[in-house]
């Protein structure tokens, strides 16, 4: 595969991880570490997924997600 193909779809899947944990308003150390593999799988962030985990802290900061043990 790619490395272009490859970043699209590990992009698409923290897009939709995001959404999920947003809607769901829990994140679990279980999902987050998920998240991080998924951010890192290729050594590099890029903008929309920087986008995405500020998206994230800002609902936990906000108190629309919590942070599950």
């Amino acid at each position: 595969m790619p490395v272009a193909d490859h970043r699209e779809d590990t992009t698409l899947t923290v897009n939709a991880l995001v959404d999920q944990l947003i809607r769901s308003r829990k994140v679990t150390n279980e999902q987050y570490k998920h998240l991080y593999d998924l951010v890192l799988a290729d050594g590099t962030i890029d903008e929309d997924e920087r986008r995405q985990i500020n998206r994230l802290f800002d609902a936990i900061q906000v108190g629309r997600v919590i942070i599950m043990d």
